[in-house]
């Protein structure tokens, strides 16, 4: 669905930077569509699922000034531990509304992408994903088709790898080790099966069960060593791309139609709807929060 809708998206955009510059090379103007959407998705994750999963009042912005101090060459890596700790499988439910067809079985979703793109469209696709309920991200609420296939195997990596303990990261994300597997979840059978499963030592607390394990802050779906660690990756990689250089980020590279388009992109709701107006019925809704949902 979402490569469907950003490869739309890219195409777009280049057609819209072709007409205004008549000159261009094909190159060229594929390269300043695809720089232009690079920054549109960084901007969506900023400013709608950054803001989404922090249980902060106030909201990000995506702004490269400020930043021009930063190394820009950085590697292209994603660390083991980022990989391993955005596994938010309990998020996914057991049952999943895809356009007309609700209640299907986790399991009658997959390897059907051509199938329901056809049949139900782009539009669709999204209205019903918007409108279902998420699971609840944490231990005991991931469907056992996911939890065979990607939990365990997740655990499973993270001792390959040699990972350090859930406290040794939590000192490294400067909050204090936990004493008591009390401090980690208010769950009585979470607790009691955390000391059953590590030998009542808080201290062998795995890093991937000890992330899943927490209680989430309020107004937040996420643990607290969760949100940081998403945080400290997703600032440091995000804004110091190198597309916001300050001698990169400009018409130069992404056409004066290219700079507009990042200007007037505020939300991904504005890229889908630009993209299934052929598609007719009405209008999309797309959404992170459920709508009526609340803070606390």
């Amino acid at each position: 669905m979402l490569n469907t809708l950003f490869l739309r998206e890219h195409n777009r955009i280049a057609r819209e930077i072709a007409a205004e510059n008549a000159g261009w090379s094909d190159d060229r103007v594929f390269a300043a569509a695809r720089s232009v959407l690079t920054v549109l998705l960084i901007k969506i994750v900023i400013e709608e699922y950054i803001n989404h999963i922090t249980p902060y009042h106030f909201r990000f912005r995506m702004d490269p000034r400020g930043f021009d101090k930063q190394p820009w060459m950085r590697p292209n890596w994603t660390a083991v531990e980022f990989n391993l700790l955005y596994r938010w499988h309990s998020l996914i439910p057991s049952q999943l509304n895809v356009g007309s067809q609700p209640d299907l079985p986790l399991k009658a979703t997959t390897f059907r992408t051509r199938e329901f793109l056809q049949t139900e469209g782009l539009a669709a696709l999204v209205d019903s994903a918007s409108r279902q309920r998420a699971g609840r991200v944490g231990l005991h609420n991931t469907s056992e088709m996911l939890r065979r296939m990607a939990d365990i195997p997740t655990i499973e990596h993270g001792r390959t790898v040699n990972l350090r303990s859930y406290n040794e990261y939590r000192v490294a994300s400067r909050f204090k080790p936990v004493q008591t597997f009390e401090e980690i979840s208010s769950d009585p059978a979470t607790v009691a099966r955390l000391r059953e499963l590590y030998d009542g030592n808080v201290a062998n607390v795995e890093f991937y069960a000890g992330l899943m394990a927490e209680d989430p802050r309020p107004n937040s779906v996420l643990g607290p060593l969760v949100g940081r660690l998403v945080g400290l990756h997703a600032f440091s990689q995000l804004m110091t791309n190198p597309l916001f250089a300050p001698e990169i980020y400009g018409p130069q590279t992404f056409s004066a139609r290219g700079m507009q388009i990042i200007r007037e992109t505020e939300s991904l709701s504005d890229m889908v709807q630009r993209n299934v107006a052929a598609e007719g019925g009405d209008a999309a809704l797309v959404a992170l929060t459920r709508t009526d949902w609340r803070h606390s």
